[in-house]
């Protein structure tokens, strides 16, 4: 009974855990309003579990550039809201830097193709470098993802 017990909070905390890496993912997509954003995954699961794919799908962490991809420094990046920019120590965490919170997009449009892996270079770091995925690529892994839950 204990151990049925303690699966079930594992498990419990695992899918809060989740269900919170992607409101922090996604608040910015909606503005920072939660009354907004909590409405559309009421309404919408389905395309509020794709929005949080396509954010997660956006980013990874790399030892070395990737072939052909072009580096910027990360204090290059804005804050949408603030218009402040990245600090250049500033330390990745996946589970909350959101692609919707800052001008990501706006260096995926320099290449009209969607088809340009970018790299950022994170001295402050575990990994050196946090790499943005190209459109094309973004939109593959998340519908990989997607098509892994069902």
């Amino acid at each position: 009974m204990k151990k049925t017990t303690l699966l079930l909070a594992m498990l419990m905390a695992m899918v809060c855990l989740k269900a919170q890496d992607c409101e922090a993912l996604l608040l910015p997509y909606f503005n920072n309003n939660r009354a907004s954003m909590e409405n559309y995954q009421r309404e919408v699961p389905q395309k509020f579990e794709w929005r949080c794919a396509y954010a997660r799908a956006a980013f990874y962490e790399a030892d070395k550039v990737p072939e052909g991809a072009d580096v910027f420094q990360i204090s290059e990046v804005k804050n949408k809201f603030t218009g402040s920019r990245l600090p250049s120590n500033y330390v990745v965490d996946l589970n909350s830097l959101s692609y919707y919170a800052y001008n990501f997009y706006d260096f995926q449009l320099r290449y009209p193709t969607g088809d340009k892996t970018l790299c950022f270079a994170t001295p402050g770091s575990t990994h050196p470098y946090l790499v943005l995925r190209s459109i094309s690529d973004m939109l593959s892994v998340t519908n990989q993802m997607i098509d892994n839950r069902e």
